[in-house]
């Protein structure tokens, strides 16, 4: 694959190129996309058997219950959305929750962490709990500047905060990219401000003058709230809002162009921003020839690994380069050509995002996006169509 860097803000930042190669290796990178809500993902309040309030909640996206059929409490508290109470719509929502639960509870690789979450700072990535966890002050979660930065939380048994605490969010983490699973219950203390949607076997539990930007998603059990806030939480404009599994859009809110479209043309352009022209990696004695550029027009896909190879070009006063795949930083340098090795073990079949950002030495930020498509195994390379 190759590409560039088109020249940004009239001239103050020389032109940057980025060239990205596919060389089939191994290697091991793991990345994380979004975990696909579904139907669900509408809802800012899902209970199984009930939903029950005190005083004056308000619900900012819609309400649901399913197979429970009780929902009280409202009025006083204030629904901003849809009301679902055994119909359809929750029936759907609920078998999209346990599939999305399920895609949460499998991911991979992940890292230790038990006690408490207080006091910490993650990057983005999956944590796993093997019994109980509690948030005491507050956990930072860094994104790194990446807004497409996923963090899943795959917690065994309960999740308890207290009072006063706090996930924080740094970088450009968004709320719609992190993911509790919780294997029994959840319970949020007293004034508790809290990022990310909350998937739980059973049920959820609100103390007074909670703050929640995510959703509250319970399978089994009850929601219980006492005059709360629920916000849906939406990835901010310029970030992939999808769902994880393979969508088109470019990350910015429109699709890539096609074939030989380059800066500040095709569909959904970024004319501020460059544009990945891709190359089929010849090979022995045969010419670099142009490629099928990546969705919605097609893509050469691979089921093993593959080398990025990234070249700046000189004179663009580089201070920093970070490479992402999917969401997750996979390279940080200061080197103007440098190469990384990306394993495809893992990742589902479909595409995927690889995003380089550089900043040069006034602050100046450039962005460039590549896909590649991951393929199975023993079949033949597929063309993927938007």
């Amino acid at each position: 694959m190759s590409g560039h860097f088109a020249r940004l803000h009239g001239g103050r930042v020389a032109a940057l190129a980025a060239l990205v190669t596919l060389v089939f290796a191994s290697a091991a990178v793991a990345a994380q996309p979004r975990v696909g809500l579904g139907t669900a993902g509408s809802f800012a309040v899902l209970g199984g058997s009930a939903v029950t309030n005190t005083g004056p909640s308000v619900i900012n996206g819609d309400l649901g219950v399913s197979p429970g059929s009780a929902i009280s409490g409202f009025p006083p508290g204030i629904v901003n959305g849809a009301v679902h109470a055994t119909n359809g719509v929750a029936g759907q929502a609920k078998s999209d929750l346990v599939t999305a639960y399920n895609d949460a509870a499998g991911r991979t690789p992940v890292t230790n962490v038990s006690g408490d979450l207080g006091g910490r700072t993650l990057t983005a990535g999956v944590y796993k709990a093997s019994s109980s966890i509690g948030l005491t002050g507050s956990v930072t979660l860094n994104a790194q500047g990446d807004p497409d930065a996923v963090f899943i939380f795959q917690v065994a048994s309960a999740l308890t905060t207290a009072t006063d605490s706090r996930v924080s969010l740094l970088n450009g983490a968004q709320a719609c990219n992190v993911y509790w699973q919780i294997g029994s219950s959840a319970t949020l203390g007293t004034r508790t401000a809290f990022n990310g949607t909350i998937m739980a076997l059973t049920s959820i539990s609100l103390n007074n003058g909670v703050s929640v930007d995510g959703r509250l998603l319970a399978r089994n059990g009850a929601v219980t709230l006492i005059n709360d806030t629920i916000t849906r939480s939406q990835c901010a404009p310029g970030s992939d809002g999808g769902s994880g599994g393979g969508g088109v859009s470019d990350g910015d809110g429109g699709s890539t162009g096609g074939p030989g479209s380059g800066p500040g043309s095709g569909p959904g352009s970024d004319r501020r921003g460059p544009r990945v022209r891709l190359f089929r990696q010849p090979g022995a004695g045969q010419p670099r020839r142009p490629g099928l550029r990546l969705p919605p027009n097609g893509n050469v896909c691979t089921s093993r690994a593959f080398t990025a190879r990234v070249r700046i070009a000189e004179g663009a006063g580089i201070r920093r380069v970070k490479v992402y795949l999917d969401g997750k930083l996979v390279r940080r340098t200061t080197h103007r050509r440098f190469s990384i090795r990306i394993s495809v073990r893992g990742l589902r079949v479909g595409p995927h995002r690889i995003k380089v950002i550089a900043l040069d030495r006034n602050g100046n930020r450039a962005v460039a996006r590549s896909r590649f498509g991951r393929c199975a195994l023993a079949l033949p390379a597929p063309r993927f169509t938007g």
